[in-house]
């Protein structure tokens, strides 16, 4: 699950004013475009961008790091309430969506790194090789791959540390079956919700922010930590 793509030049130009749209913003933006007459798109725009203010407004109230990826999670958690009467097929335990590349801001890595040091018992070897392969790698299409676990995934299926999960996986659900998610060539249908992407992008514009993948961004966020050992390194 990407959080910024590289290049899409045909789709970012209406979005001139937010620096790393979300892939899934930019699709929302070209579906609408074409849907659209040209006074209601722009309104759209407008709309949006009100919203992108709005946000970065509130996310840059507070610190970078812990706080803000918390203030991010709050905000997220509160925009998806609105899609609550939704029906979603992701529940505990199904799981699909944890053994994908997923990528994380800066903000969330910080916080990772906190959970980590505070003595979560992380797969160290699983990170190192999740965090080893290239971005994209066809491994992560290997289904059930035990190495693509998500390293704060337990043995259940059930998220270890769901309270502190990344914007992506709290914004990630879908209406299709849960068994699509890892099923080739099913079709997934996941729940569009706009706001959830601009709020998304505007925590990804803020200076000094970018994403990578998990694996990649705890592995950075926990080389940067104090050189005290963090709990879970001690009881390797």
């Amino acid at each position: 699950m990407e959080l910024e793509t590289r290049s899409q030049p045909e789709v970012s130009a209406p979005l001139e004013f937010i620096r790393s749209p979300t892939p899934q913003l930019r699709a929302f933006i070209s579906q609408q475009a074409e849907l659209l007459t040209g006074s209601q798109f722009e309104e759209l725009l407008s709309d949006i961008k009100n919203a992108f203010d709005r946000f970065t407004s509130k996310l840059l109230m507070v610190s970078a790091g812990i706080d803000r990826a918390m203030l991010l999670h709050r905000m997220m958690n509160h925009e998806l309430e609105a899609a609550s009467q939704l029906t979603v097929s992701c529940t505990k335990g199904c799981s699909g969506c944890c053994h994908y590349e997923v990528e994380v801001t800066t903000d969330e890595g910080a916080l990772l790194a906190e959970v980590v040091r505070t003595g979560f018992p992380l797969d160290f070897e699983r990170l190192e090789i999740q965090a080893g392969r290239e971005r994209k790698s066809a491994e992560w299409s290997k289904f059930w791959n035990k190495d693509n676990r998500c390293v704060f995934l337990g043995e259940e299926g059930a998220c270890q540390i769901y309270n502190y999960r990344p914007a992506i996986c709290r914004k990630h659900l879908v209406v299709s079956p849960a068994k699509s998610c890892t099923t080739p060539g099913d079709a997934v249908t996941p729940v569009n919700m706009p706001l959830c992407e601009i709020l998304l992008s505007a925590a990804l514009s803020i200076d000094g922010v970018s994403s990578s993948s998990l694996s990649k961004m705890l592995v950075r966020s926990l080389e940067a930590l104090p050189a005290k050992q963090t709990q879970s390194e001690q009881s390797r």
